[in-house]
């Protein structure tokens, strides 16, 4: 489990239906912030949300925390496909709170969540997937020290076009 950390205020730590805001699902529903998601394709309610945090958090391979700013909660990330033979995971996050964009928080919000891969989950290595329209995205990874590693030509349907899909990697 990801001890409760902060660097300021922003806190991350393990979520559950009870976390739930009207907030949470009125950004889970809003096209704005779930555009470069494969969440835009969903109408999310309480209930569903509910299910797919009870369902992650009973999986031995994934893990989902709640971005909090002081008792906010501002956004999710979510820990992947954890491969504990291959030493490797998957993370995907958003900040779905619009007050908190472009204030530097999905930056600090990666190292932290990467220094607990490695660290606490002992894992060597940890990828992410951008919408190659998603150039906010693709700069908090870089900031992390992640590199481009490859490109599915053509793999999304985004704004009646198709785009390429970026896979970002990062090793211990």
């Amino acid at each position: 489990m990801l001890p409760s950390s902060s660097k300021g205020k922003i806190i991350l730590k393990k979520i559950s239906s009870k976390n739930i805001s009207l907030d949470y699902i009125k950004w889970m529903n809003d096209p704005e912030v779930v555009q470069f998601t494969e969440q835009k394709y969903k109408k999310h309610t309480k209930k569903n949300i509910g299910l797919f945090l009870k369902k992650t958090n009973l999986d031995n391979f994934s893990e989902i925390y709640g971005i909090f700013y002081e008792k906010i909660l501002i956004g999710t990330i979510k820990i992947g496909k954890i491969n504990n033979l291959h030493k490797t995971a998957e993370i995907s996050y958003i900040i779905g709170n619009k007050k908190f964009w472009n204030k530097g928080i999905a930056t600090i919000v990666i190292k932290k969540i990467c220094d607990y891969i490695f660290k606490k989950l002992k894992l060597k290595k940890i990828i992410a997937g951008t919408y190659s329209v998603a150039k906010s995205s693709q700069k908090i990874l870089i900031k992390n020290n992640f590199k481009l590693e490859g490109v599915l030509k053509k793999q999304i349907f985004f704004k009646n076009k198709r785009i390429d899909l970026h896979f970002y990697g990062r090793t211990k």
